[in-house]
């Protein structure tokens, strides 16, 4: 690797991936049987789904370090630090192992040009396999049949979260094309845990299961005996789903305990989802939601929100190639206020490509340059609203905002 390439690991940015995506096993497979198949002999949790995959990997992640397993976890994407993607026991790689492995990686697939997510995907294979890892969490990118995760082939339970309406423009335009491209990681004997999903969707998980010959589990919400460290009424589902995760695990001799699972549950943690950031000591709720079903569930949660009928201030940024009408026309309603702003380095929908879409009111609507500029409209407010402020649409909008607000503490 070049020395400009090493230099640039910390700048594998998700949002860069997107533009080199090209879905398919064939390159990593190479790759990894040139690495001598690293993990091979260790069995993996796979995590797809539209929605809730970051979830129920927490929830996994925090019950397993509850039990004092050693286990892997690779997630997608990160919000602050790409070696949040790769960790061990909730630790993250250090910079220098991931450097290391990254330039191995890198030397091995010279003539495979891999992807960004691929080449992380191999680094987490082989870091996992170099610290003996007894277990794998591999939370699948936005695909399935073709995803890089799937490239790993012991994946005995396959954990389900909600399959929705996202990236059609890679995995069909149907919610029907976009469940099968999911749903093919499912093979004979694989145990399969899911949350309710709408009609279609459960069909085809009933078909898909039938064909192949493996074992569903459906799993309502969660039990409200159990406290979640996650907020949100939708994560109640998340944590079933993990729940049923860790019980097919016991089926292969893990021997998780019950107060194992009460503690992990209690004590999870997703940073950016539902979470109040204090800035300049004021309140403002962030959350990911970046497509329609997560703003579905974000608005869900408006209900519990006290003074929420008196209107919300949303500071919303949305990548060009979401659907900004369904995300915008579920969150708002009335008495609300959209200040919209740009995701940074992402083209972004501006207030002019809103125009040739009917049943907006864009009399609500104000426009920024940057979110910080957003920020500083509500200080300039007579008074703070009487409902915090949320600022969602993108990860990488709440990333960027938590580590400005982060900056400015004090």
């Amino acid at each position: 690797m070049k020395k400009s390439d090493l230099k640039n690991f910390e700048f594998i940015l998700p949002q860069h991936e997107r533009e080199k995506i090209n879905l398919g096993l064939s390159r990593i497979k190479k790759v990894l049987q040139e690495l001598g198949n690293p993990c091979r002999n260790i069995p993996a949790i796979q995590v797809i789904g539209t929605n809730g995959k970051g979830s129920i990997t927490a929830f996994l992640e925090s019950i397993l370090f509850e039990a004092n397993k050693k286990f892997g976890v690779t997630t997608s994407p990160h919000l602050f630090d790409i070696t949040e993607r790769i960790r061990i026991n909730k630790k993250n790689i250090s910079k220098a192992d991931f450097e290391k492995i990254y330039r191995l990686i890198d030397n091995n697939s010279f003539n495979f040009e891999l992807t960004p997510f691929e080449k992380i995907i191999c680094c987490a294979l082989n870091f996992f396999d170099d610290k003996q890892v007894e277990l794998i969490i591999l939370e699948a990118g936005l695909g399935g049949r073709l995803d890089a995760t799937t490239a790993h082939k012991l994946r005995p339970i396959i954990a389900i979260g909600n399959i929705g309406l996202d990236h059609k423009e890679f995995l069909g335009s149907t919610i029907e094309k976009i469940a099968n491209e999911k749903l093919a990681v499912i093979k004979k004997n694989s145990i399969v845990i899911s949350c309710n999903q709408n009609s279609r969707v459960g069909n085809l998980i009933t078909k898909k299961i039938k064909e192949v010959g493996a074992e569903i589990i459906w799993k309502d919400s969660i039990s409200p005996n159990y406290e979640l460290g996650l907020k949100g009424i939708f994560q109640r589902q998340n944590a079933s789903v993990a729940v049923g995760a860790i019980e097919a695990l016991n089926k292969f001799g893990f021997k998780i305990q019950e107060d194992c699972i009460y503690r992990g549950l209690k004590k999870t943690t997703w940073p950016g989802r539902l979470e109040i950031i204090n800035y300049l000591n004021k309140k403002i709720l962030v959350d990911c939601a970046h497509n329609y079903p997560a703003a579905k569930a974000l608005s869900n949660e408006r209900s519990n929100w006290s003074n929420e009928e008196k209107g919300i201030y949303w500071i919303v940024g949305v990548q060009k190639q979401k659907d900004i009408y369904a995300i915008l026309k579920t969150l708002i309603k009335k008495n609300d206020h959209l200040l919209l702003v740009p995701v940074p380095d992402q083209p972004s929908w501006q207030l002019k490509d809103l125009s040739e879409i009917r049943g907006i009111d864009f009399l609500k609507i104000i426009e920024f340059e940057k979110f910080e500029f957003a920020i500083q409209y509500l200080f300039d407010l007579k008074k703070w609203p009487i409902s915090n402020p949320v600022l969602t649409g993108s990860i990488f909008l709440v990333a960027e905002f938590i580590k400005f607000a982060n900056k400015n503490k004090y």
